[in-house]
């Protein structure tokens, strides 16, 4: 979260707003006159729910930041500042660029190159004939072996650490990378005599390796130390090469190990990724949220126990179902609520089996496999059933505990009543035992209480923040400058979070993306860098104006659908002339209509 999300989800905008607006309540929103043009009926609307204000009579609009900007002539970061004391917000300081920011950087290359070395051992090197026999006997082709740029490293202290500083690279740097252990007064190198597994991101760099023992030595899988550029828990194996076809498929295949990946890679699925052995956690998926929210899970088949694949799993599920409740439906043709809803999938493999042997044996059997699996909450019902005797009362019981908070954070009434339905079955407790055991999570209609109601305060985590149409749209543009020239139309105004708003002004004005970063606050770089780095699918050019125009268009609807129920609502409420106001809104619909 960056420092304007924090300092917005702190500060309620009604408050902030009716410091400068005498607002009234208009349903579930604030209306005012507008303290930015003269006007006798009020065209000024601050909506809670979307921490957003709009006057549908000059046009302006943003949140709560924007409107501190226009009201007192403050910069962003001025405007910010004052938001953040109100809100008890410390803004990180501002700092000039250090040496210390051109390390990652040096480490991407000191990766690159250790990785090339690494690889022509493996080819060349007569010291290398192990790892090559062990690559053999586990069938990977030469075309797998140079694709994944799998490498050796020498069985000796200092092999790797002489051969960069030839390069060019100083220790200290090799140590940051992972690559070397510094111990009192000397360093030598981590990975010796092991095959070695280069560790990439989606976008090709190399961030770190993985290495595999190919005799007795413990550990038998040793990774990369921690590094500004790796950390196991935030990378996936294989995605750079995945990508593509986990577009193309919409749909992401995720195994256990380095062998799985390459294997799967070689007979032809290559919307495969690896975990690396461990959990999923919530920036890995972060990853994946770009690419596809059709995720498929390969468990092994003893996993049901596994409480920390359940808690994977529990991040998978949780990462991946978000509900939009912005857009809120007056007439038909404005849409319903959206909701993005992720399909989790789950492979059951044989027993003591990996999808490594599975699809070595046959890939018939995998993609069969692969085409019966599971959704996720009915291998959630089997897995968990297994953890408690149902003969007794209290398993029965205790099942209905774990499984209920999952039914009831279902969106879907009808698939939530149907796995109801499966529990109460599977635990012989009546569906009605069931509901009132956990009535908040189940229903929120619920009747009124006689008596004054208590006033339930949401969690700053759980409310909204950021925009994923604004975000990309800012992503795209970072990514393939080449659409900036295609942005010219369109206008700041169309974004409503401030940040973003000052960050498209930034990439339009600026010469080239180094000049962006010098261009905006400070409290702004982490917001940068994190929309810089947003995993975007492979596009070419068509496809890269394609996705702009289509983000121009929905901003652009998305201002029209604000209009409209600003319209309907005025017409409802003050009497308007009815043909100016049906003209009004006829007109409003055909323009919504056009942009499709």
């Amino acid at each position: 979260m960056n420092s304007a999300d924090e300092v917005k989800q702190r500060l309620d905008i009604a408050s902030v707003i009716s410091d400068h607006v005498q607002l009234t309540k208009a349903g579930r929103n604030f209306r005012g006159l507008c303290p930015f043009h003269t006007e006798k009926t009020p065209s000024f609307f601050v909506f809670p729910e979307r921490q957003s204000w709009r006057c549908f009579g000059c046009n302006a609009g943003g949140d709560a930041i924007s409107f501190v900007m226009k009201k007192e002539g403050f910069d962003f970061g001025e405007a910010l500042k004052t938001l953040a004391d109100r809100a008890g917000v410390t803004l990180p300081e501002k700092k000039t660029r250090s040496p210390e920011d051109t390390l990652s950087p040096r480490l991407y290359q000191i990766n690159e190159n250790a990785a090339q070395y690494f690889h022509d051992l493996l080819l060349n090197s007569p010291a290398a004939e192990a790892a090559r026999k062990y690559v053999e006997s586990r069938q990977l082709s030469p075309e797998t072996v140079k694709e994944f740029r799998l490498g050796f490293s020498m069985d000796s202290w200092e092999s790797l650490k002489q051969h960069l500083k030839k390069q060019g690279h100083r220790e200290a740097d090799l140590v940051a990378a992972g690559l070397a252990i510094a111990k009192e007064d000397r360093t030598y190198d981590r990975f010796r005599g092991r095959l070695m597994f280069p560790i990439c991101d989606a976008k090709g760099r190399v961030l770190g390796f993985g290495a595999r023992a190919l005799d007795d030595s413990m550990p038998k899988y040793l990774n990369s130390s921690e590094s500004p550029i790796f950390s196991k828990g935030k990378v996936l194996y294989g995605v750079d090469r995945a990508r593509g076809a986990i577009h193309e498929h919409n749909k992401v295949v995720i195994v256990e190990g380095y062998m799985d990946a390459l294997t799967a890679h070689q007979h032809g699925f290559r919307n495969v990724i690896a975990s690396m052995g461990t959990a999923l956690t919530e920036n890995q998926i972060a990853i994946l949220k770009a690419l596809t929210t059709h995720i498929c899970l390969s468990l092994d088949a003893d996993a049901a126990g596994n409480a920390a694949t359940l808690r994977g799993i529990e991040v998978c599920r949780n990462s991946l179902t978000t509900s939009d409740n912005r857009a809120h439906a007056v007439h038909g043709w404005l849409g319903k609520s959206t909701e993005l809803s992720a399909q989790i999938d789950i492979i059951s493999l044989p027993e003591k089996q990996d999808p490594d042997e599975v699809i070595r044996r046959s890939p018939e059997e995998w993609q069969a496999l692969v085409d019966v699996a599971q959704p996720l909450l009915d291998y959630l019902f089997a897995a968990t059933a297994k953890e408690f005797d149902l003969s007794r009362p209290e398993g029965k019981s205790q099942l209905a505990e774990r499984l209920l908070p999952l039914i009831a954070q279902m969106n879907d009434s009808a698939v939530r009543e149907n796995y109801l339905t499966k529990l109460s079955k599977l635990t012989g407790i009546g569906e009605k035992i069931l509901v009132a055991k956990i009535p908040d999570l189940l229903y929120t209609k619920r009747k009124p209480s006689k008596g004054k109601q208590k006033q339930i305060e949401i969690p700053p985590s759980t409310l909204r923040t950021g925009d994923q149409l604004e975000e990309h749209c800012l992503s795209l543009l970072l990514q393939y400058p080449g659409l900036r020239n295609t942005a010219k139309n369109l206008s700041a105004d169309r974004f409503e979070r401030s940040e973003n708003r000052e960050l498209f002004d930034a990439v339009c004005t600026a010469q080239g993306n180094d000049d962006i970063r010098g261009k905006l606050d400070a409290a702004l770089h982490e917001h940068l860098e994190a929309i810089t780095d947003k995993q975007m699918p492979p596009l070419d050019k068509k496809e890269q104006e394609k996705a702009l125009a289509d983000c121009v268009r929905r901003l652009e609807r998305r201002k029209l659908r604000s209009e409209y129920i600003f319209e309907a609502e005025s017409a409802l409420e003050h009497g308007a002339n009815p043909e100016e106001s049906s003209a009004r809104l006829t007109e409003l619909q055909r323009q919504h209509t056009t942009l499709g």
